[in-house]
């Protein structure tokens, strides 16, 4: 029964069956339909294909599924075969990327930083439990001054910087990289794109279904993000730095007081004493005159 491929899309579901697949079975079918006898399939020569729409021949239809039973009669035997079928119903399914700061996956970003870890997972909503969300590849476009980083491909890991995660609990898939610029000048801005499968647990493989979400992030570095080697934000480094010259201004200003209001008065400038008018008033002038050229060191008078 898993020669029956199932398909999906503008709200129906579409059953085939090629005859040649069933040749070697030795086996001839007779007809194909739904759970509804009256849902029959189309006999196409070299194939037999049944289709309808999600509204009729018995289709239950789910958030996220959309299933039926595909019945298949066969000439030799007297009960046909059954088989359940089931598609996704991709009208309400929704892929999102998301970046996080830390593995705990609690903090979401949109930016990213050289030389520090970043952590992704990709998640559908609702969850598909018949169905498995895998990466198949990832890559992070910096356009033309950084070029295409390769994430993952193949569904591994590419590079050192590269791991791939644990799922989360609701199997979702994670990894982290760690992204580092060896040329300049630094890209402002990137792509994260990631391609992503839900393949059915169970079942044909064909029923696979592949989408590529893409996440726009922003990348910073030290100088730009105004960071230094020790985590101090550029305006306080500014701060610090006017306070410290402000500081040393002043303590300049007052040392330079004190200095100037302190020093021995033999070192400031002379006074100039004025010569006496008249030899008739030399005594009183000249004791004027003692007293004026007195200094600390010697306060006893010239006459």
């Amino acid at each position: 029964m898993s020669l029956i491929q199932t398909k999906c899309a503008d709200d129906a579901m579409t059953l085939v069956l090629k005859k040649e697949l069933v040749a070697h079975l030795k086996c001839t079918i007779t007809g194909l339909t739904f759970w509804d006898p009256s849902c029959e399939a189309e006999d196409r020569g070299d194939k037999f294909v049944l289709r309808s729409a999600y509204s009729s021949c018995g289709m239950q239809v789910s958030a996220s599924m959309i299933s039926n039973e595909a019945v298949v009669n066969i000439l030799s035997s007297s009960s046909p075969q059954r088989k359940k079928v089931h598609c996704l119903n991709m009208d309400s399914l929704s892929f999102q990327l998301g970046l996080y700061l830390s593995p705990h996956f609690l903090q979401a970003s949109n930016t990213i930083e050289p030389g520090q870890q970043s952590f992704v997972q990709v998640r559908v909503s609702p969850s598909v439990s018949e169905f498995l969300l895998q990466l198949d590849s990832c890559h992070l476009d910096l356009g033309p001054e950084g070029g295409t980083v390769e994430l993952i491909q193949g569904r591994a890991a590419k590079g050192n910087c590269v791991s791939l995660l644990s799922p989360s609990p609701e199997g979702d898939p994670r990894f982290s990289f760690l992204l580092h610029f060896y040329t300049v000048p630094i890209p402002k801005t990137g792509t994260l794109s990631c391609t992503v499968a839900l393949r059915p647990k169970t079942g044909s493989q064909d029923q696979e279904v592949h989408r590529t979400v893409f996440m726009r992030l922003n990348i910073i570095s030290p100088d730009l993000s105004g960071r230094t080697s020790k985590g101090l934000v550029l305006p306080a480094v500014l701060g610090i730095t006017f306070g410290a010259f402000l500081i040393g201004a002043l303590l300049t200003a007052a040392l330079w007081y004190i200095y100037s209001h302190t020093r021995s008065p033999s070192k400031r400038e002379p006074v100039v004493a004025v010569a006496a008018p008249a030899s008739s008033e030399s005594s009183s002038t000249n004791h004027s005159i003692g007293s004026t050229q007195s200094t600390p060191c010697s306060t006893s008078s010239m006459a």
